[in-house]
Order: structure tokens, then sequence, then C-alpha cells
């Protein structure tokens, strides 16, 4: 579950406060994430049979975030292709592939909960856990839109990331509390 944890800090990590972000930093952070998931999400599969399932969706975020590390740091990057080029196709096909990206996160999270819970039962942290995931999804959703239909006005839409930063960084702890903290108590026992 560490592996987990500090893959989706990581995941979760923007040094600036834009929608889309396509910094080396970033893109760097995104795959040593997913790495780290991937390898928590193996190692936990071991014990928990229906964590397994993930593992898949986690592998292509690890391939995804690799091909954008290396787009955007040789300059390549399908989001700063001119949109009225004859490579528009190419830019809005790059800028759904990263809004996927951005959204599979909450997507894997959601499947690791339902996963645990299936072993271990629900119980009110559990329960927590998936309504600030399904939270995390609908202010990523309305970001989305608002960072698309309100260009004009970035404000809005920083402000908002900010909200769905303080929602990551709310999880995390619940995360934290729920799973790592408990573990820790009880193997200290």
């Amino acid at each position: 579950m560490n592996k987990i944890f500090f893959g989706l800090l990581l995941v979760f990590l923007k040094l600036n406060i834009n929608f889309l972000d396509i910094s080396l930093t970033y893109s760097l952070s995104n795959l040593i994430g997913y790495v780290l998931i991937f390898l928590g999400v193996k190692e936990l599969s071991k014990k928990y049979n229906q964590v397994e399932k993930i593992q898949p969706l986690v592998g292509f975020m690890v391939f995804h975030s690799l091909a954008f590390l290396i787009l955007n740091a040789s300059g390549n990057s399908p989001l700063l292709l001119p949109l009225d080029s004859y490579l528009a196709v190419i830019s809005y096909a790059g800028l759904a592939f990263v809004i996927a990206g951005m959204f599979i996160v909450y997507v894997i999270i959601s499947r690791l909960i339902e996963a645990l819970e299936e072993e271990k039962g629900v119980t009110s942290h559990t329960k927590r856990l998936k309504k600030l995931t399904v939270i995390m999804m609908l202010a990523f959703v309305v970001l989305g839109m608002l960072y698309f239909l309100f260009s004009a006005l970035p404000g809005i839409s920083q402000m908002l990331m900010g909200v769905l930063i303080m929602l990551q960084i709310i999880f995390l702890i619940e995360f934290y509390n729920t799973f790592l903290k408990a573990s820790n108590v009880a193997a200290e026992r």
C-alpha cells in the first residue's frame, strides 16, 4: 500500500494550478507515480485477488505517461500544435488522450477501493474514500468544462483547480489513515 500511496502522491503532484500541464516535472512525476502504483497493485494482488483486475489499466497509464514524457521532452507535445493547421486532428487527439489520462487515475482509485471492499468488507472509511473519489471526478469534469468554455477567464478554472488539489490532499490523508496507518498499527501489535 505504501507504493500505491506514494504513486498517487506523485500523480496528484502539480507545481502549478493550470488544468493542462505539459511540464517535464509533471510528466516525470506521473510516470514514476504510475510505476509505483503498478508495483503496489502487483504486490497487493498477491493478497487480494480482485486487485489484479486493475493491473492492465495501470500498465496502460505507465505507457501513456512514458509516451507523453517523451513527447514533452522532445518539444513535440500535441498540445503545442496550432489548432488551425492540418495537424489539428493530431492536436485534438492528443488533448483527448491527455484528459483521458488525467481522468483514469480516478477510475483506478475507484476500482482499487471496490476490490478492497470485496475482500475486506465495506467500512465507514472506504465509504468516505468512495465519496471523495466521486467528488474529485465531478470537480475534474466541471474544471475541464470551465477550462474550455471560459478560457478567457482563467481565474475560474485556476480556482477550481485549487479546490481539486485540496480534495486530492484530503483524499491522500484519508487513504493514508484508512490503509497505511491501520496496517502499521496492526503490524506493531
